[in-house]
């Protein structure tokens, strides 16, 4: 019975290693989305911030009255985070849909694995590493697809792109972070469940 087991795991963690690219780019995907979108909507926030800055500064349009520049600046500050928010709370989003359908197509092996012997915090700490490199090559992708978006916008069009250390690294940890809080915890619900239930399921 024990080496019909070994057997069949062997066989399992050998499909495990085929499936496993699927699930890793398309968190990928997410985290690189979200995050490239996040530092090009910043970068413009802070271009456009600057344009009215510089052109509404001039001392007789404030002397004026007509126009509040801290308060057009006030409010795309937070129309920026606004956006921005649900642009991350989508990415984590998309991430825990992406973690409960893994966890639930990979049931039969988890369950496996358990009954072999493997411990909880050792599967935690596989599904965490796995979806910690995926955010992380999605996180680096998404900065380069942001940046290279801002560039092409900034000297295609007349919009302002200004890019800061804010607008280039605030997304990229925050969403990494999302991802894999959002993935561990169908991974966390995965491990701790009886492994005979896992495999009847």
């Amino acid at each position: 019975m024990a080496s019909e087991v070994a057997r069949v795991f062997r066989a399992r963690a050998a499909l495990r290693l085929t499936q496993r690219q699927p699930w890793t780019v398309a968190a990928a995907v997410a985290v690189a989305v979200g995050v490239g979108f996040s530092v090009l909507l910043i970068s413009v926030a802070f271009g456009v911030s600057d344009f009215i800055t510089v052109r509404l500064s001039v001392p007789a349009i404030r002397r004026s009255g007509l126009v509040d520049v801290d308060l057009i600046n006030t409010v795309l500050a937070v129309l920026t985070v606004v956006v921005t928010g649900a642009m991350l709370a989508q990415t984590a989003a998309a991430t825990f849909v992406l973690g409960v359908t893994t966890m639930r197509s990979r049931r039969e092996e988890i369950g496996l694995r358990r009954q072999s012997g493997v411990l909880r915090s050792t599967l935690l700490t596989e599904f965490g590493r796995q979806m910690l490199a995926a955010c992380a090559v999605g996180g680096v992708l998404g900065e380069g697809a942001g940046l290279l978006a801002g560039v092409v916008l900034r000297s295609a069009t007349v919009l302002p792109v200004r890019f800061t250390p804010v607008s280039l690294l605030a997304a990229f940890p925050v969403t990494v972070l999302l991802a894999l809080a959002a993935t561990l915890g169908p991974a966390w619900r995965a491990a701790n469940a009886s492994p005979a239930l896992l495999r009847k399921s």
